[in-house]
């Protein structure tokens, strides 16, 4: 009888403890306005990657001038036009048509921030299934639609040749846009 007397008291304290965090936690979650947090009242280390959202902060953001560039939109564009793989959504548009074999147009959502900032790249080698030497791709910017409020070039007009300098109408292609 004595040790459950004793383990209730002492469960107790620490049951009364635990309701005493709890509740100081609460007000501050209900007490502490919104947006009320600022640069000042973090700690520095505070924020780390993992609490961060994805891409609510590139390396652009952080430093540019200790960044010769970063990697603002990619893809991997099958020679039928279809997107293979694109670090945001992409679609193709009028991709090596009969009456222009070896031009393509991929298209991203979002418009890139400062044309002259940036530069292309464009490939067919290192792709699984293509031998080295296939051909040659460049890549310049141009807007896919001509709707003015996406504010720019959102999209890469891309030119495919093979080796022999004919169109090349069956390379798959990787681009990306380097700001």
């Amino acid at each position: 009888m004595k040790r459950l007397i004793h383990s209730l008291k002492s469960q107790s304290i620490g049951v009364a403890a635990l309701f005493v965090a709890l509740g100081g936690t609460g007000y501050a979650a209900i007490s502490i306005p919104r947006n009320s947090v600022g640069s000042r009242q973090l700690r520095n280390g505070a924020v780390t990657d993992v609490k961060l959202a994805n891409k609510s902060i590139d390396p652009v953001k952080l430093n540019p001038t200790m960044i010769g560039a970063s990697v603002r939109a990619w893809a991997a564009i099958m020679p039928s036009g279809r997107i293979a793989a694109s670090s945001e959504p992409a679609h193709t548009v009028g991709w090596n048509q009969p009456n222009a074999p070896g031009v393509g147009i991929v298209g991203f959502a979002h418009p890139f921030p400062s044309v002259r900032d940036c530069f292309t790249l464009a490939n067919v080698e290192g792709i699984a299934g293509v031998p080295a030497g296939a051909g040659v791709a460049s890549a310049t910017f141009t807007a896919v639609s001509p709707d003015p409020a996406k504010g720019g070039a959102n999209g890469l007009q891309v030119l495919m040749y093979n080796v022999d300098g004919t169109p090349g109408t069956e390379l798959p292609v990787l681009v990306a846009v380097l700001c």
